[in-house]
């Protein structure tokens, strides 16, 4: 018998904001300047920002992150240059923001102008000014800089493990990371512990592995301690593990005629999304659409359209972490 593991992961409803990592020098609110997940996009509300060692960038306009409906405090990483190279345009942050300078790093305005041509405002007090001349690191405005800046914390269960991944795009004073298991999201046991990098620059992957995961749903969270003790946990991540379920991937009718309703049955779990894909032995797409999977024992229904000609297929139902595929013959 086949074994599969099926892999259920679940994200609580939470508020997520980017990670923005300059992709080189240029101007803020140009969309080449950052990755902000991955996506090249100017910083929005809530997002953390860090810009580069060796990278400079620059504000030419008005950035006023502190207008009305911004109130997600924003956290700043400078380890390249911050510079106003015009007179005028200020940075304007949300209360309870940080704009952290580490070594290396410059806040800095070479634009002509008088001693507020530039500024640095977090909620509504400037808290640096042109006439300051250049400020390097390493040094804080605002509140404490965040500890760690982390990109992604995630649990994937393998066969008979899980695998548990995170990756930091900063550290300051970062002792070590804590992996916590609980049963019900209230009461929490130790794991895994893991030593930090201390203070990072660069982009960090951490593995590790729950080589003794619990059946049924359990649930993970990340802890992250300073060498002075201060902590902070990350969010939870749910899993749903299940060691040894039968794989189950059924097509009926099979062969079908045209304008008839395919019926699919698969180990997928009620109101997961699955996306169903059919293409040709050229790997031509005829259909691709999300379906929803009412309850556990629910067929999905995939209508066949008159206009798709007679022949083999393969047909692909794909969910966030399992995918299916088998010949389909269409009649």
């Amino acid at each position: 018998m086949r074994i599969f593991f099926k892999i259920f992961l679940l994200l609580f409803s939470i508020n997520t904001y980017a990670i923005c990592v300059s992709n080189g020098s240029g101007d803020w609110d140009n969309t080449s300047t950052w990755f902000c997940n991955g996506t090249p996009k100017v910083p929005v509300c809530g997002d953390t920002i860090i810009i580069s060692a060796g990278h400079t960038v620059s504000i030419r306009n008005q950035q006023d992150y502190s207008a009305p409906g911004c109130t997600i405090p924003m956290f700043i990483v400078v380890k390249g240059t911050l510079n106003f190279p015009t007179n005028g345009p200020k940075l304007k942050l949300p209360c309870n923001s940080s704009f952290y300078i580490d070594n290396g790093g410059a806040l800095s305005s070479s634009g002509p102008g008088g001693g507020s041509a530039n500024f640095l405002e977090i909620c509504g007090t400037v808290v640096w000014k042109k006439a300051d001349e250049t400020q390097t690191g390493p040094f804080n405005f605002g509140s404490a800089p965040l500890p760690i800046t982390l990109v992604s914390f995630d649990a994937l269960p393998k066969a008979n493990k899980v695998e548990l991944k995170w990756l930091t795009a900063s550290e300051i004073n970062n002792a070590f990371f804590t992996v916590e298991r609980s049963t019900d999201a209230q009461n929490w046991e130790e794991i895994i512990i893991t030593q930090g990098a201390g203070n990072s620059n660069q982009l960090l992957t951490y593995i590790e592995t729950d080589f003794k995961p619990l059946d049924g749903i359990s649930y993970y969270r990340l802890k992250q301690t300073d060498f002075d003790g201060q902590f902070e946990y990350f969010n939870i991540v749910p899993v749903r593990f299940e060691k040894d379920a039968p794989l189950e991937f059924t097509l009926f009718p099979n062969p079908i005629q045209k304008e008839e309703t395919l019926g699919i049955s698969a180990n997928f779990l009620a109101n997961e999304e699955i996306l169903i894909v059919i293409r040709d032995m050229q790997g031509k797409e005829f259909y691709s659409k999300a379906h929803i999977k009412l309850a556990n024992n629910a067929l999905i229904a995939v209508p066949i359209d008159k206009s798709i000609p007679s022949g083999i297929y393969v047909i692909i139902a794909t969910s966030e972490n399992s995918i299916y595929s088998k010949k389909l013959v269409i009649e």
